[in-house]
């Protein structure tokens, strides 16, 4: 009996303890919610108000894989502390995010676009005849099995005054290119997704007729793990850049930095409006860093102090 007491008297007596220090709390049910917070039915967590942790709080906001976080907020510990969070920002991304120039992909003598089915390659093409000019762009297509692929890219071209060709086989391609006579040629291939493993050969030999490196085109949206997939997937097919479309729809960028990451590709511009003219705008750290920051007005937490 005396052996079964105890272990109870014990815990009886460290309460007691307790107590008497001072060291026993009421029940907090703010900070229980607090430590649940994010999850279904329960609130936002509030922002942090540290530079480095406000950070890492953004881009998990913007679903930035978690790796490539650490990367970042690492960077970013590395300039002084009196330095401004969008220069830390945009110097983090500097550091672990390939940028290019977009004038030097124009002046490009050949441009290819891949990428999935849907992600925008056939408007991008046009858009980029369109920053090119009259008269100095081909348009070529390759989409030969899509109802409708060269009907909407020769609809385009109509509006933009330029010619279109079709490439059915890789050698046509050949003898288009050889035959542009000074012209930049911009080629929309057929949308393409891992698994699919005739559609991945015939543009492969589309890529080796093309004497160039493809550029990769991937809707803003995408999920961050599937972006990284397909960056992977096209990179092994040659793809060097990354050009995101539908970067006006979106408030995460996650998928984006994400499918840069994964595949080492650079980033030079990406779709901002349906609008030809202006439709296309350089990407650099500093507008992707601002990007970043705004969209974190967007999220829940914003409604709350900082912690």
């Amino acid at each position: 009996m005396t052996r079964r007491l105890k272990a109870p008297q014990r815990r009886a007596r460290r309460a007691a303890r307790l107590k008497l220090e001072g060291g026993e709390r009421d029940f907090d049910l703010f900070a229980v919610a607090a430590r649940s917070a994010g999850e279904p039915g329960m609130p936002a967590r509030p922002w942090p108000g540290n530079d480095l942790a406000f950070l890492t709080a953004v881009l998990e906001a913007h679903h930035v894989p978690v790796q490539l976080v650490k990367r970042l907020v690492a960077a970013a510990s590395q300039l002084p502390l009196c330095s401004l969070l969008m220069d830390r920002l945009s110097a983090a991304l500097a550091d672990q995010i390939r940028f290019s120039s977009f004038d030097e992909v124009l002046r490009l003598p050949v441009l290819m676009l891949v990428g999935p089915p849907g992600a925008g390659k056939t408007t991008l093409a046009a858009k980029l005849a369109a920053r090119m000019g009259e008269r100095r762009a081909l348009l070529v297509s390759t989409d030969i099995f899509r109802p409708g692929g060269i009907a909407q890219l020769e609809e385009y071209a109509r509006a933009l005054g330029l010619p279109v060709a079709v490439a059915t086989n890789a050698e046509a391609l050949a003898r288009l290119i050889a035959g542009a006579a000074g012209r930049g040629v911009l080629i929309d291939t057929a949308g393409i997704a891992p698994g699919d493993d005739d559609a991945r050969d015939r543009l492969a030999g589309f890529i080796a007729a093309s004497g160039t490196a493809p550029l990769l085109v991937l809707p803003a949206d995408s999920a961050a793990e599937e972006a990284a997939a397909m960056a992977r997937f096209f990179v092994a097919l040659g793809a060097r850049s990354l050009m995101p479309t539908r970067l006006d729809l979106v408030h995460r960028l996650g998928g984006m930095l994400a499918a840069a990451d994964a595949g080492r590709l650079e980033l030079p511009a990406a779709g901002v409006t349906p609008h030809f003219a202006y439709g296309v705008r350089q990407l650099t750290p500093q507008m992707v860093a601002r990007r970043l920051l705004a969209g974190a007005l967007h999220n829940a937490r914003s409604q709350l102090p900082a912690a």
